[in-house]
């Protein structure tokens, strides 16, 4: 008797604390209650792998800017006063412009510097305009190309960040629908256990009766604060893929009715190569290799400039002089151009690497077709398994329910056992376990194939 009153003490406590973590988790700061798509946006706004490649993605315009710089003009100008206490001295033969008496005739001597004053000092501006360089119009284009990737990234990064949320959101609901049904059926157990309690203090069962609903009690009870605990592991999870404070509380706006709707899948579709943002990553490398072998062989065109320059300059005998004095205006202007003769066949050798590398990325992209068409196929298999393994759980479910209130009506009517009620309430809790299981997975598989079909996200 005092075993029973202990047991009923302590069942009690564990049941009203549970209710409390059970409370506290689904009411606490209901002003941070998110919906699935609530929880997408936030993690494509606040994901650091996300605003990581989007960094990247503002890199590459901006090296775009500097690509498309090289073709503007380029200004420069410039001031100089310079002053030369002592002047580099003249060398020159003895006798030809110059005659040194006191040297042998034929001789070099060296003599002050009869052209150079001793201070100057000059002012200027100059410009450059580049007028013809094949590797400079590539460039633009593959500057294009090079921030198309980057934009690329990003959105195969938003495309894993939607996958892992969608996933670690319907986690957590279920978990949540699980622990609800758990509590529905600590709820039955407990009436079942206090009536077959009260009837063996009576004298009409057994103790052996009491103990296996003790038992079964029990085991509902931890496996109750097993899926209280994965609650807060999975919540970590999704809070770690959205980018949210794990220090903060979140609360979910879903029911186990809402991601039913997730069921359905329009099967039998065919995969588009283009909605695949990998598909479309290969092609940007492609189109980024074929943009450096042009590269290549445009060094062998000439590269044409032209460029000017105007200033002032003055020089004399002292810094002063320089200054005040009056400076005389200069000018000039001219075109350059440049031809690659001979380079060793450097060029030669790098658009060999450059067409290797281009086969290269077209194999990737023809296995990426091959593997892409692997994926529809086994994921849309994978969905229709577990479309019907979801139907039968449920009907099993339904089942195991029937099955546990006639056992539980007999043995009140005296017909039945009480091992006939234990065995059909642990039947009723693994097909419950087991339909939870598959919905997931259906869940799962949904997302899979969306993802395998390149439909999952789209960016707009």
């Amino acid at each position: 008797m005092k075993k029973t009153n202990a047991f009923f003490m302590k069942r009690g406590i564990l049941t009203a604390m549970a209710v409390v973590l059970t409370f506290g988790l689904s009411r606490a700061q209901t002003d941070s209650s998110y919906t699935l798509q609530q929880c997408i946006d936030y993690a494509l706004k606040n994901s650091t792998n996300i605003q990581n490649a989007e960094l990247d993605a503002a890199i590459a315009r901006a090296r775009m800017g500097e690509v498309r710089s090289a073709g503007l003009p380029q200004i420069t100008s410039q001031a100089q006063l310079v002053d030369n206490p002592t002047l580099q001295r003249m060398f020159l033969k003895n006798g030809a412009f110059y005659t040194d008496p006191t040297q042998p005739i034929g001789s070099t001597i060296a003599v002050r510097n009869l052209f150079q004053q001793r201070s100057s000092g000059d002012i200027n501006a100059s410009a450059s305009q580049l007028i013809f360089n094949g590797s400079y119009f590539v460039g633009l284009k593959a500057a294009k190309a090079y921030s198309e990737l980057a934009d690329k990234n990003t959105e195969f990064s938003k495309v894993e960040i939607v996958s892992n949320v969608t996933k670690a959101f319907y986690l957590v609901t279920i978990t949540k629908e699980r622990i609800a049904i758990l509590n529905a059926n600590i709820s039955r157990v407990d009436t079942l256990l206090r009536q077959t309690s009260s009837m063996q203090q009576k004298g009409f069962v057994e103790v052996i009766d009491v103990s296996r609903l003790e038992v079964t009690y029990n085991n509902l009870l931890t496996e109750r604060e097993k899926f209280l605990n994965l609650i807060v592991i999975s919540e970590l999870l999704l809070k770690f893929q959205m980018g949210y404070d794990v220090n903060k509380n979140i609360t979910l706006t879903g029911t186990i009715e809402d991601l039913k709707k997730a069921e359905t899948a329009t099967l039998g579709a065919k995969v588009d190569y283009n909605n695949r943002v990998e598909y479309q990553l290969l092609n940007s490398q492609r189109k980024l290799e074929n943009y450096n072998l042009k590269n290549i062989r445009a060094g062998y065109l000439p590269t044409i400039s032209a460029f000017g320059k105007i200033g002032t300059i003055r020089m004399d005998q002292n810094i002063g002089a320089v200054l005040s004095n009056k400076w005389y205006s200069y000018n000039m202007w001219g075109l350059t151009a440049n031809l690659s003769i001979f380079d060793g066949f450097n060029k030669r050798y790098k658009a060999q690497q450059s067409k290797i590398a281009i086969r290269k990325i077209e194999n990737s992209i023809q296995n990426f077709e091959e593997t892409a068409d692997l994926q529809v196929q086994q994921s849309e298999i994978t969905l229709k398994n577990n479309m019907k393994s979801l139907e039968i759980q449920k009907k099993n479910v339904d089942l195991a329910k029937e099955v546990s209130n006639v056992s539980k009506i007999k043995y009140q009517q005296g017909v039945g056992s009480n091992l006939e009620v234990v065995t059909a309430e642990s039947s009723y809790k693994e097909a419950q376990t087991n339909y939870y299981n598959a919905l997931y997975d259906l869940i799962i598989a949904q997302v899979d194939y969306q993802k395998a079909l390149g439909t999952l996200y789209n960016a707009q």
